[in-house]
């Protein structure tokens, strides 16, 4: 018995002194994409769908997501099976188009803790992207090296930039190929509740709780809807990461407005108008696709562009689906 003992103890204090694996596992690709088309892809956890190669190893993963919409503060959770584990990823740093970095908590298969970064940098020849995970094997997986853990993860990270490439690129080809033109738009009565928020925080409830206090105050005139529910965005000041959007609904209606409520006839004159479909993080590069055109024409913005929301999460829970039409109000 004392034998046993001791090959046991023996056994738990070669294991102790074990130290720690450092590993970091990275893969490159190039996008051909607006920086700011795939950054997003990656910035909003809803988006890993996708183009993450775990997403299709459990087709019954439970998955949840808290705080914030994308960027910092963004909480993904997941639990499946042993192929991906039970875990959560947290963004902790977040640089429009440039950097992104998060913790990666795992639970099971074994507790682990790691960072995981994104890198995007524009070259020629679109965007090189790059992801890498930064972490440490524990001491009882002695038997496990940085070659061992890149063999592993290497396929993966790879077979996922190469999904992200695939995603990115269609989306950016329908971006170019959007229908674009120049039109006479008609002034309509707007009721409408202006507020400021932070661009990095503005989340769908943002919109939706204005959306519900106008159509309420409306009642039954709301079945004299003119146009799908729109936003007006005077302020984009991403630098300082401060937006001003009039929130609206075009109605035919005798009421004048009460409270943040306020009523006033929208533009009249001549608009770009841009339709675009995918849902609301990639509609950066429609308007980058809209200021080319403009650039090209020698056309000048003339007042806040504006986006009516034609289908949209209310109706059509498939964001691929979603419609939005763009306007720029011109000379």
């Amino acid at each position: 018995m004392k034998s046993k003992a001791l090959i046991a103890l023996a056994g738990i204090a070669v294991l102790a002194s074990c130290n720690p694996t450092e590993y970091r596992v990275e893969r490159h690709v190039t996008i051909d994409a607006p920086a700011e088309l795939v950054f997003d892809h990656v910035n909003n956890p809803k988006m890993r769908e996708g183009w993450s190669p775990w997403e299709r190893m459990d087709a019954a993963m439970e998955k949840s997501y808290e705080g914030q919409e994308a960027g910092v503060g963004a909480i993904y959770k997941w639990s499946g099976n042993d192929s991906v584990g039970t875990g959560v990823l947290e963004i902790i740093e977040s640089v429009p188009h440039e950097y992104i970095k998060s913790t990666l908590t795992f639970t099971a298969p074994w507790e682990s803790e790691s960072t995981v970064e994104w890198d995007f940098v524009e070259t020629d020849g679109g965007v090189t992207t790059s992801w890498a995970v930064n972490g440490e094997l524990p001491g009882y997986l002695f038997w496990m090296g940085e070659e061992d853990m890149d063999e592993m993860m290497g396929k993966d990270f790879q077979r996922g930039l190469d999904m992200l490439k695939i995603v990115a690129e269609e989306k950016a080809a329908n971006i170019t190929g959007m229908p674009m033109s120049v039109i006479e738009v008609e002034a309509m009565p707007v009721y409408f509740i202006e507020a400021e928020t932070s661009i990095k925080n503005m989340e769908s409830n943002f919109f939706g709780d204005k959306y519900e206090k106008i159509g309420a105050y409306l009642g039954a005139d709301t079945q004299n809807m003119l146009e799908s529910p729109l936003a007006i965005y005077k302020v984009w000041d991403e630098e300082n990461d401060k937006a001003q959007v009039a929130v609206g609904m075009a109605c035919s209606s005798e009421k004048l407005g009460e409270g943040d409520i306020q009523k006033a006839m929208s533009y009249e004159g001549k608009a770009v108008e841009c339709e675009y479909m995918g849902s609301y993080e990639g509609g950066k590069g429609a308007h980058n696709a809209i200021a080319a055109y403009m650039e090209t024409n020698s056309l000048e913005m003339v007042g806040p562009p504006w986006e009516v929301y034609v289908t949209g999460p209310g109706t059509e829970p498939d964001s691929t689906k979603w419609v939005t039409r763009i306007y720029y109000p011109i000379l």
